[in-house]
């Protein structure tokens, strides 16, 4: 008898523990995502402030530098009979030849200078300070940071929670979302209660490939930073996450528990582009 009471007293105690446990996680979930509510505003007014004249349309392009324009010295291999390989076409198949390779295409950063910007820490610390600058990189992920003339570096990316920076109109925003993948971070379309739609952006490297065997040339003369981007959708009530494409077609699959107001937006706008601001206030009206 003895030993069943101190069994039941046991299952008890545990049981308290749990919920005590559960309740602790709970608050420490809500906790973070009101504090993730309140600093995704701060930065939306960060971006929307019409306070920086940056004219960035107006600033040449190559700001920050990356391999362009070449001009190398080619020689032909001979590979096969009567095939000769070459990194780029040549007017003599039979010389060394000077070629014309042309300004590398796309880049691996977000945006042609750097900006102000805001970024927030791991702890919820707010770091605004007038002489950063900011960019980022598509290739690695990271938050790059410039301090007046010196050379840019990259911000510790275990060290920052979130982060957006500054355009002449308006801005990027960049938050952590752990339901898709802690380690990255996307840039938020939308955010809301119901609904978020965020992008992630990737960049590879494509060298120049172009070959010729005299007549006939093949390939490309330029190299390329190609940029792969994913759109995401999340479902904050059920905690589920979806990859779509930004067209009509894949949003109204994406949405579709939801298919009577998307279709609605969709009739309502019949003849708006499908764009990210499109999107942004589809999810907009979603979360109403």
């Amino acid at each position: 008898m003895k030993s069943k009471l101190l069994l039941s007293i046991s299952i008890i105690l545990l049981l308290i523990e749990s919920s005590r446990a559960q309740l602790k996680n709970d608050t420490s979930k809500r906790v973070a995502v009101s504090l993730d509510s309140f600093v995704f505003r701060l930065m939306v007014d960060y971006v929307s402030a019409d306070t920086f004249a940056l004219h960035i349309a107006e600033i040449e392009k190559n700001t920050i530098s990356h391999l362009g324009e070449e001009h190398r010295l080619v020689i032909p291999i001979l590979a096969n009979p009567g095939v000769y390989e070459q990194d780029n076409s040549s007017y003599d198949k039979f010389l060394p030849s000077v070629y014309h390779k042309e300004a590398t295409r796309g880049s691996p950063f977000l945006i042609p200078i750097y900006v102000p910007g805001l970024v927030i820490s791991k702890s919820y610390g707010i770091i605004n300070k007038k002489e950063y600058l900011y960019n980022y990189d598509k290739v690695t992920g990271n938050l790059l940071l410039k301090k007046e003339k010196e050379s840019p570096i990259a911000v510790d990316r275990e060290l920052v929670n979130s982060f957006c920076l500054k355009l002449d109109k308006g801005g990027y925003i960049f938050m952590r979302v752990p339901l898709i993948n802690s380690n990255e971070f996307f840039q938020v379309i939308n955010k809301g209660s119901k609904f978020s739609c965020y992008k992630l952006f990737k960049n590879i490297f494509i060298n120049a490939n172009q070959k010729t065997n005299g007549y006939i040339t093949d390939g490309k003369d330029y190299d390329e930073y190609q940029d792969i981007e994913t759109y995401y959708m999340v479902d904050e009530r059920k905690e589920e996450w979806a990859i779509f494409e930004l067209n009509k077609k894949s949003i109204k699959k994406t949405f579709g528990s939801q298919n009577h107001a998307v279709n609605k937006y969709f009739k309502d706008h019949r003849y708006d582009v499908v764009t990210e601001s499109f999107l942004a206030n589809l999810v907009e009206e979603l979360n109403k």
